[in-house]
């Protein structure tokens, strides 16, 4: 039976299973998943069971749903999609959907000098093994988003974006904080990838870039401007020394 996990931050809070759909999620007590937050919506999002598969639909929320950091309407959902309501995350857990990987084919006996060698983890090795380095030099540096504060008033001059995730709102859980009367709980969302870091406007068209409004998801570039609230940043690539592990 699948299951879905409440996460808030690295904190799972409930562990709920799917025994029936429609499952309905949001902010009012007569959702069968209640987030009590006010960055979701009263009724937020729905799952549903269509032939073998589970999807999630957005009921037109205020804020979004989002999958796997890519806001949706209606989405098909896979073992360990992680889902973002508000402020808050549900991990879809159906390991019985997930598709099994096929184990690696056998290395031919003779090998090519430029062809690939896989090595088993935890064999003995054999006349066939080839022995690999287990030491390479780490990298001199990495490249680390900033947002540097260059009008209004912030906590901080700049904010080094180092998290997966960086929330600008009003809330008290966003690491970037905003004011005003009618500045939203979540405005934007700055997600960090292997390929470069990403805005995402959590409340379409509030977030600027470059003096555009945004609405869904955009890529940022080392000197790309950005207003959200008042606040006015100077997006910066850093080159730092990589994190010890």
């Amino acid at each position: 039976m699948p299951k879905l996990l409440l996460k808030f931050q690295a904190a799972v809070i409930k562990e709920i299973p799917v025994e029936k759909t429609p499952l309905t999620i949001g902010r009012k007590p007569d959702n069968d998943i209640v987030v009590d937050n006010m960055a979701v919506s009263s009724h937020h999002a729905k799952i549903v069971l269509q032939g073998n598969v589970y999807t999630i639909e957005d009921l037109q929320s205020t804020n979004g749903t989002f999958i796997n950091e890519k806001r949706i309407v209606t989405s098909a959902l896979h073992h360990n999609d992680e889902i973002l309501v508000g402020q808050h995350t549900l991990v879809f857990l159906h390991p019985e959907a997930a598709v099994e990987t096929p184990p690696p084919a056998s290395a031919p006996k003779n090998i090519d000098s430029e062809a690939t060698v896989v090595i088993a983890p935890q064999q003995s090795p054999s006349p066939e093994t080839v022995e690999i380095p287990s030491q390479y030099p780490p990298p001199k540096t990495e490249q680390v988003g900033v947002l540097r504060v260059i009008d209004g008033k912030a906590e901080q001059g700049e904010y080094v974006l180092t998290g997966l995730l960086t929330y600008i709102g009003k809330s008290e859980s966003s690491a970037i904080k905003i004011k005003g009367l009618f500045a939203p709980d979540i405005a934007a969302l700055v997600s960090k990838r292997a390929t470069g870091y990403l805005l995402t406007a959590i409340k379409d068209g509030y977030p600027k870039l470059n003096g555009k409004s945004v609405s869904g998801q955009v890529e940022i570039r080392d000197g790309d401007l950005i207003d959200v609230g008042g606040l006015k940043f100077l997006f910066q690539l850093k080159d730092v020394p990589p994190a010890s592990k």
